[in-house]
């Protein structure tokens, strides 16, 4: 084992900037410190050795500086060796670039633009380097043992001001992943904290000015993980010691760690598949009874009764589709998280003694829901579907053996239809019975059994907050559905969630960061880099190695509007007459199965009269040609297609639609200033001329 004392410095090549005198201290600061280097190239690795190979002092020219696209870094020389060179014309290169007198390091300008670094999409790559020497005369190179006992990584910190601290004095956050999930934790700024992320490093070889050979050490920035790393939670609590926390993980390897208890993964899937859809069941029904068309109208040009009828006929039809699905998901849920509720469901009552408050109190809610015979009569209720009492006998409607499992497996939609024999409410695929969760009644107005959501009382942060309140029709009654919700969840008892699905990402990034989601979207905060060197079986004894941070920088987000941006081309088919365009193979195939051809086909059988024609009032309005919405069949039997289709005729139309629907917006948005620049190219023409 080398018993030398390692440091740590700037990458050996740059050395030389800082000259044969004694060295001020902010140059002891740059000789300390690793360097971050930047490649405007894909071929960025090749570059690097390259560079390596010819002329190392020459990576000063590659270090990173702050820049925009306005004001894009001076790009140094290509010194990629694409055609291999005798041995002789190389030495004579570097020979000659060696003489030339190597400038010391220059303090930053005044007006220096903040380091950001931009992601590989922006054709942005960044490495950092450094070199581990050992801390004697003439700063050797460390030769690391072998098998593993030594190894080299990186961490990156965050640097982010304390609780009631100063804003500018900015501290360093670990990265740590463990049974805890992801955060930055506070640390020791010089010290290794055991659990933090190590980011890889690799080890570059090359020949100093004077043909020794020497390594260097490189690790990726990665600049790609910026949403991960902002969309974490932040700790302010002080890590443990290096010791501390190595003796504290030895105790949770011999002993399985506590798992976390809570409800927010089975509540949150509960308002993705329940309360969100009713949401905009509620909506969808004001949404008709506030429309146009369904205003009342003067005199005798008021729309007919029988017209109006059949018009809330069919959208309770629809409403009634879509409710059945929502009740068999919320009967899934009971089933599921609160299975003794549901088996006093099903036995109609019996064991309801032995169910705890929050219980009963959701089992007494669920009776009190019902259909309003205004709703029952404009569904056309009784007979082969009669209307049931409560959302309660609803659920257990719907959970009745192979009742779900028929209505998920149906290829149609349950409608009137628009033509004889396209009546599809006699297939067997529906359930037979009746419980739209939001509606209309003959007149259009909208009702339902949510108005039994009055009364409920609490309320919940996202009833209390809402954007959409006010501006949304129906969005005030909706908001109440979370009042279900809260019920469900007091239901619940707070358990390790094993069998719940994970918490949706957007509501993790919304816990994670919680008031101060708008600041790190804005600049993302302040980050640096640290070199590590670690024993690997030496535990608190020689503890890691950290070097001095890098210069501290941003990470830029895939739309910021000081990214470079990546030049692309894309050549249009120049001759774009019929004689030219049909010259093109139709060579991309897309495959629609037996349903999505019988939905394309409803939609061919469209034109732009029918759309505007079913947002008009009345006596204009007339509803689409939807039709029975089935599969595609020839002869009874279910068909598919496979359509061959040509791009450049799809990319012209795509280019097309784009102009006109950005053009359309510019009346509320103004974008089309900021949207194209085009550029006359004489002689660009589309035929050649006949010689």
């Amino acid at each position: 084992m080398n018993h030398h004392p390692l440091r740590w410095q700037s990458p050996q090549p740059l050395w030389s900037r800082f000259g044969d005198a004694a060295a001020t201290s902010s140059q002891e600061h740059e000789q300390s410190r690793p360097a971050i280097l930047r490649f405007a190239s894909d071929e960025f690795m090749e570059q690097l050795l390259g560079t390596l190979a010819h002329d190392p002092a020459r990576i000063d020219r590659l270090l990173a500086r702050g820049e925009t696209w306005r004001k894009p870094m001076v790009d140094p020389p290509d010194l990629v060796e694409r055609a291999p060179l005798p041995q002789l014309v190389r030495s004579a290169r570097r020979s000659a670039t060696a003489k030339a007198a190597q400038p010391k390091i220059a303090p930053e300008p005044a007006d220096a633009l903040p380091l950001k670094l931009y992601q590989p999409a922006h054709q942005r790559h960044y490495l950092a380097t450094a070199s581990l020497v050992c801390g004697i005369h003439g700063l050797p190179e460390h030769a690391l043992v072998r098998g593993g006992a030594e190894e080299v990584g990186m961490v990156l910190r965050r640097l982010l001001p304390l609780p009631g601290g100063a804003a500018d004095a900015l501290h360093e956050f670990a990265y740590i992943k463990d049974a805890q999930g992801a955060r930055w934790q506070r640390c020791d700024e010089a010290g290794f904290v055991p659990g933090e992320e190590r980011l890889p490093a690799f080890s570059l070889n090359f020949l100093d000015q004077n043909r020794h050979r020497r390594s260097l050490w490189a690790g990726t920035v990665p600049v790609g993980r910026r949403e991960e790393y902002l969309g974490v939670r932040v700790d302010p609590t002080p890590v443990e010691s290096f010791a501390s926390a190595q003796r504290q993980q030895l105790d949770a390897a011999t002993s399985a760690p506590a798992p976390a208890m809570s409800k927010l993964a089975r509540m949150s899937q509960f308002q993705i598949d329940v309360s969100e859809p009713w949401k905009t069941l509620i909506r969808s029904a004001y949404k008709l009874s506030t429309a146009p068309e369904s205003t009342p109208q003067i005199g005798d040009e008021s729309e007919p009764p029988a017209d109006r009828v059949t018009r809330a006929l069919n959208f309770n039809l629809q409403q009634q589709s879509a409710s059945w699905l929502v009740l068999l998901d919320c009967a899934t849920h009971l089933k599921t998280y609160l299975p003794d509720l549901w088996q006093v469901i099903v036995d109609d009552g019996s064991g309801y003694a032995a169910l705890s408050d929050a219980r009963k109190a959701l089992y007494d809610w669920l009776g009190k829901p019902a259909m309003s015979p205004a709703l029952i009569a404009a569904l056309g209720s009784g007979g082969e579907y009669p209307p049931l009492a409560s959302m309660r006998a609803a659920l257990k409607a719907i959970s009745a053996d192979g009742v779900g499992a028929r209505l998920e497996a149906s290829t149609a939609i349950f409608a009137t239809g628009s033509k004889p024999g396209q009546d599809t409410r006699g297939l067997p695929d529906w359930p037979r019975f009746h419980f739209c969760l939001a509606g209309v009644d003959t007149a259009l107005a909208a009702t339902g059994p949510y108005l039994a959501l009055d009364e409920l009382n609490g309320s919940t942060p996202e009833v209390d907050a809402d954007p959409l309140a006010g501006t949304v029709p129906g969005q005030d009654i909706a908001r109440k559905v979370d009042r279900f919700t809260a019920l469900f969840a007091r239901a619940l008892v707070a358990t390790a969630e094993t069998d719940a699905p994970p918490v949706p990402f957007a509501l993790q990034v919304k816990n994670a960061l919680g008031n101060n989601l708008g600041a790190n979207l804005g600049d993302g905060g302040w980050f640096v880099l640290r070199f590590v060197h670690a024993r690997r079986d030496c535990g608190p004894l020689h503890p890691p190695l950290l070097s001095a941070p890098t210069q501290r920088f941003r990470l830029a987000g895939f739309f910021d509007s000081d990214a470079p941006a990546r030049p692309i081309r894309i050549s249009l088919p120049t001759d774009t007459s019929p004689a030219g365009l049909r010259k093109h193979q139709r060579n991309t195939a897309f495959v629609l199965s037996d349903m999505l051809c019988g939905q394309v086909q409803r939609a061919k059988g469209m034109g732009l009269v029918d759309l505007v024609l079913s947002v008009l009032p009345w006596p204009f309005h007339k509803d689409l040609p939807a039709g029975d919405g089935g599969p595609c069949q020839s002869g009874g039997i279910n068909i598919g297609m496979i359509c061959s289709i040509s791009i450049p005729i799809i990319t012209i139309c795509a280019l097309i639609l784009l102009i006109i629907i950005v053009t359309l917006f510019d009346l509320i948005f103004r974008w089309l200033p900021y949207f194209v620049i085009c550029f006359p190219v004489p002689g660009l023409k589309g035929k050649k001329e006949a010689s």
